[in-house]
């Protein structure tokens, strides 16, 4: 899994400090935000920013996790959003913690928790995820740099996973025009 660090970089003449990240084959990006690349004038803003990111990560780490009936009531207390890029191909929703009131952003961080502490392998044409399944949903994430907190919860029915070979996997129904 890859850290968010912070490189100086030339942008128009100026010099600036922003974050970014290695992919497995060693090549540098840039760290997004709302679709754009966290950057700043000096490097103590770039600190600051690193800092309140890595803060957030260790207040998820401390999160208690909740029990299986909490974490239900959590899932179904929440508004998710439809993903509609992917409706045909893996119809799901989401949840993005920003949207969240600060006083809920706790029981969001409990939940991921409880994600960590419960899930199971399960596998999506081929890509290794970890699914909590409750009730007629399984959630899972996607993986975030080590010292990020987890930003987007994902969920979808489980009429969408089956179980062979110790794991689940994904299905898609018939009526989905998913890669058959």
């Amino acid at each position: 899994m890859s850290k968010l660090y912070i490189a100086h970089f030339t942008d128009n003449g100026t010099d600036r400090y922003g974050l970014f990240y290695d992919s497995p084959d060693g090549v540098r990006h840039e760290h997004m935000e709302n679709w754009r690349h966290v950057a700043f004038d000096s490097m103590e803003e770039a600190l600051a920013k690193l800092e309140m990111i890595e803060q957030e990560r260790r207040r998820e780490d401390n999160a208690v996790a909740f029990g299986r009936e909490e974490a239900a009531l959590f899932a179904e207390g929440h508004r998710w959003k439809f993903a509609t890029t992917y409706a045909k191909t893996a119809p799901h929703e989401y949840l993005v913690k920003a949207w969240l009131p600060e006083a809920e952003q706790l029981q969001y961080e409990r939940f991921v928790q409880t994600m960590k502490r419960d899930s199971v392998v399960g596998f999506f044409y081929g890509h290794k995820n970890d699914y909590l399944i409750l009730g007629d949903h399984y959630y899972w994430f996607m993986g975030q740099h080590e010292n990020m907190a987890v930003d987007l919860i994902n969920r979808t029915t489980t009429d969408h996973l089956e179980y062979r070979d110790g794991a689940y996997y994904y299905k898609a129904k018939p009526s989905d025009d998913a890669r058959d």
